[in-house]
């Protein structure tokens, strides 16, 4: 068999849809009726929390009786083994969506696993459109969209982080890249202090917070700028974008 005839294959059996779920309530809006169409077609879903999977579902819209649908766990990127029961549906015309807490699947979410999975078994994957924080902050920042890098996390440590963001602006400056990052909503400010401390006067730095929501604050400039006025970014969503110069 070859490529053609192995994707024609592919393609009479179900899919594994990557579902890009709401960053918060008020950016339900961002899905189309083309995408909402297909989500609501799906009755087995392959989620990280059940309780927001459905909480999703309905906010879009999504009308069936959750008794008659399947949820399975997929928490983590390390590894995904379904029952055979799954593959099974899927090769017999079955389609199944991903869900992550906030975000799309498989970016800085987990669902890798899954398509990973898919990809094993000859699983067609298919992505939907929706909305992503950290390709929305990065076309909102001004920044150079040609290269760039997205690093997760940074160290939980201060020392560390500093350390972190010196190397990260030393690349930046070096490679013309931009440089992404996010952390967790309680530990924003702490991250902001180090970012102002170590960074270079220069540098630019977006800060997009609450993305894709009613109070979405996104903005860019030099560090220099932000020492004069700190946000309050205290237990809200945020990306962190930053380039050298």
């Amino acid at each position: 068999m070859n490529f053609e005839e192995a994707l024609d294959e592919e393609r009479n059996k179900g899919s594994i849809y990557l579902i890009p779920s709401s960053l918060g309530e008020g950016s339900e809006d961002f899905f189309p009726p083309s995408t909402k169409k297909k989500i609501f077609a799906i009755d087995y879903f392959i989620v990280e929390n059940e309780r927001s999977a459905r909480r999703f579902l309905r906010s879009i819209g999504y009308k069936r009786n959750f008794d008659e649908v399947k949820m399975i766990k997929a928490e983590t990127d390390d590894s995904f083994s379904p029952d055979e029961e799954l593959l099974r549906l899927l090769k017999g015309g079955l389609n199944a969506g991903v869900i992550s807490e906030a975000g799309a699947p498989g970016v800085a979410d987990p669902g890798a696993a899954v398509v990973r999975w898919a990809h094993a078994n000859g699983v067609r994957v298919v992505p939907l459109i929706g909305p992503s924080s950290i390709l929305m902050a990065l076309m909102a920042s001004g920044m150079n969209g040609q290269q760039f890098a997205f690093h997760g996390y940074l160290p939980v440590q201060s020392h560390e982080r500093k350390k972190k963001i010196r190397q990260l602006e030393e690349e930046s400056s070096q490679k013309n890249q931009t440089q992404i990052f996010m952390e967790t909503p309680y530990r924003n400010e702490a991250l902001m202090k180090d970012l102002l401390e170590t960074l270079k006067p220069a540098t630019r730095l977006c800060i997009a917070c609450n993305i894709s929501l009613p109070d979405e604050f996104i903005f860019t400039q030099a560090v220099a700028s932000w020492k004069k006025n700190i946000p309050d970014l205290k237990k809200k969503p945020v990306i962190f974008v930053m380039l050298a110069r």
